[in-house]
């Protein structure tokens, strides 16, 4: 009798692919996956205690695997984001940080908001500071950003840098000060990936910077997915990860529901298939006012489904997973996939933007392809709801998606 393990990685005869299959190809592996997440930033905590669960469980919530908390110009984090980052990591969820402002001492106009930073080395031990204090509260930080948006002009805690001078700082102050500390460190986390194509290269410039950076990071408000970037193609060849750090459906009206999470399903999906990001995070966990910035709904006080569909992500992709090919197309439908090298569990994330139930047959290539699939439905009518395990046959099995829908197919051999 075979053992559950056999059973879990044993091989299957491969099947052949028909007209109008989509195809998942297990070969042909993409980057690797570090996570998916939110921002708590300003955060005072929970607003309920089950909304820990409900963020970063993977069996009750939605799995985020990335928490992304802000560092005050004073150094610090306040106790109620500590204790949002604790429970987190009690999760399973990574941490890192992110400081939208240096000291106002350390800064050009002795200010929070603005000016340039005069005094790198003060601030870089203001942040190896910072990994120790967070340490002894609980929370082992896997990752600093060197700054939040240093190419923005805005009203609210901000500090500008060029390309060059970011790099200087990172190559001369912060990486000196946090070697040892086994914290990463990232950059440019510019505000858009207009400005990312000119920040990222000045850290490739600079060998200092460029040692010192483990992970290449940008916002996306602004300009479109790059495809084949200089920067980003670099970043994979050096094997820097390459993160987008913060976006959110900018539609004015509040809407939490299907549409709202449709179009960050796509934002999601873009940004995984055009530019080969290995993280990516959404803004703010809850909202401060109308708008669609937030996984929570003001409205309502209630999560909106665009949580639900980053954890049609978030839940079944886990760190260390790795994105594969998908070939093949179903009008209105759009299909990411990825395999667990570890166990060759298959999750294939498909999109159904049709306002209609619509079939699809999918192909499994190869002999790692699962037995049976599961499905986990985010529509108008539930949040990651399974259904009938459904049965593949020499790779290929059919499946009829909800309109307006995303379902996450989980299975292994």
């Amino acid at each position: 009798m075979a053992t559950a393990t056999s059973t879990a990685t044993a091989s299957n005869p491969a099947g052949s692919s028909r007209s109008g299959d989509i195809v998942v190809n297990p070969a042909t592996a993409h980057q690797s996956i570090s996570g998916f997440g939110a921002s708590s930033a300003w955060e005072g905590g929970f607003a309920n205690a089950a909304d820990a669960d409900t963020l970063f469980s993977v069996t009750t919530g939605a799995g985020l695997s990335l928490l992304r908390v802000r560092i005050a110009p004073d150094g610090t984090t306040a106790a109620g984001e500590v204790a949002m980052a604790k429970a987190a990591q009690q999760r399973g969820a990574s941490v890192w940080a992110t400081p939208w402002s240096p000291p106002p001492a350390d800064k050009s106009n002795n200010s929070a908001v603005a000016g340039a930073l005069s005094n790198g080395q003060g601030f870089a031990a203001t942040l190896a500071s910072y990994v120790a204090s967070m340490k002894a509260a609980g929370v082992d930080l896997v990752a600093i950003s060197a700054q939040n948006e240093p190419d923005a002009k805005v009203s609210y805690e901000s500090c500008s840098y060029t390309g060059a001078s970011l790099a200087s700082f990172i190559g001369s102050n912060m990486g000196p000060a946090l070697a040892g500390t086994g914290v990463k460190i990232v950059g440019p986390e510019t505000q858009s990936w207009c400005d990312f194509s000119s920040y990222a290269p000045a850290i490739f410039a600079n060998a200092a910077a460029s040692s010192y950076t483990s992970i290449i990071a940008t916002h996306e408000y602004g300009c479109a997915p790059p495809t084949q970037n200089a920067a980003v193609m670099q970043a994979m060849s050096s094997g820097k990860e390459f993160w987008e750090t913060e976006i959110y459906d900018q539609t004015a009206a509040s809407d939490p529901g299907m549409a709202s999470a449709l179009r960050v399903a796509k934002l999601i999906t873009d940004a995984l298939t055009i530019a080969n990001v290995n993280a990516w995070h959404y803004w703010w966990i809850y909202p401060t006012g109308a708008g669609n910035g937030a996984l929570w709904d003001m409205g309502t006080g209630q999560p909106s489904k665009r949580l639900w569909v980053l954890g049609n992500f978030s839940r079944f992709v886990r760190p260390g997973f790795k994105r594969i090919d998908v070939a093949g197309t179903t009008a209105g439908v759009t299909v990411v996939a990825f395999n667990n090298p570890a166990d060759q569990t298959i999750a294939i994330v498909a999109v159904n933007g049709n306002g209609g139930s619509t079939t699809v047959p999918f192909f499994v290539s190869g002999t790692a392809w699962p037995r049976q699939v599961t499905p986990w439905v985010t529509s108008a009518s539930g949040n990651l709801v399974s259904s009938a395990a459904i049965p593949l046959s020499a790779g290929r099995f059919s499946a009829t998606l909800a309109g307006s829908s995303v379902t996450t197919f989980v299975g292994k051999p």
